[in-house]
């Protein structure tokens, strides 16, 4: 049970998380029913920024999904991914929240795929069940690293958001491995051996 009491997401009404106010709560039925879409909608003036999510699920090892890195989806079954990866307009990641039990924490990171400094401008924006629409916006300078952007915890039957806003200077490897994923093995800073 969590200490605190987060305001929650009110369908119809966007949610921006900020500094002030970092930390939102989704209702049982936002966080079990649908999936829960999570989109860097940024212009090509930030760069080739990518989104990668570092994710544990109940009963096994924590793991990397980037569409980038040809890792494009997450889960104890293949034929049905709790975690997919992909690329339409923006970089993107959908939670399949049929299987939200199957998924302790995750955490959204984005990155250059060239390993360039990105002129960080944009939203990260999560979408879901009835209208929910959570954004975090992506401020910084330019600069190269890795920005953990947000991150999602199971509650009980409930998901729980955060904007982290925290750049991590280094590699994929290295942001992973801030924010509790160091179990995860590694081919080279940036790949992931799944």
């Amino acid at each position: 049970m969590l200490a605190f009491t987060p305001p929650r997401v009110h369908a119809g009404s966007p949610v921006v998380l900020g500094p002030t106010e970092p930390v939102v709560a989704l209702t049982a039925l936002q966080s079990g029913v649908g999936g829960l879409t999570v989109e860097a909608a940024c212009s090509d003036a930030v760069g080739d920024l990518r989104l990668a999510c570092a994710y544990r699920l109940v009963g096994a090892r924590p793991s990397l999904v980037a569409h980038s890195r040809e890792i494009p989806v997450a889960g104890l079954h293949a034929r049905r991914p709790v975690i997919v990866s992909s690329r339409e307009r923006f970089e993107q990641l959908v939670v399949d929240l049929r299987q939200v039990r199957s998924l302790e924490r995750l955490v959204v990171l984005a990155y250059s795929e060239s390993g360039a400094a990105l002129d960080w401008g944009g939203t990260l924006v999560v979408h879901g069940f009835g209208g929910l629409r959570v954004e975090a916006p992506l401020r910084h300078g330019r600069s190269a690293g890795v920005l953990v952007a947000l991150s999602v915890l199971r509650v009980g039957g409930e998901l729980v958001l955060r904007a982290e806003d925290e750049l991590v200077e280094g590699t994929l490897r290295d942001a992973c491995t801030a924010h509790g994923f160091d179990e995860i093995t590694w081919v080279d800073t940036r790949t992931p051996l799944v």
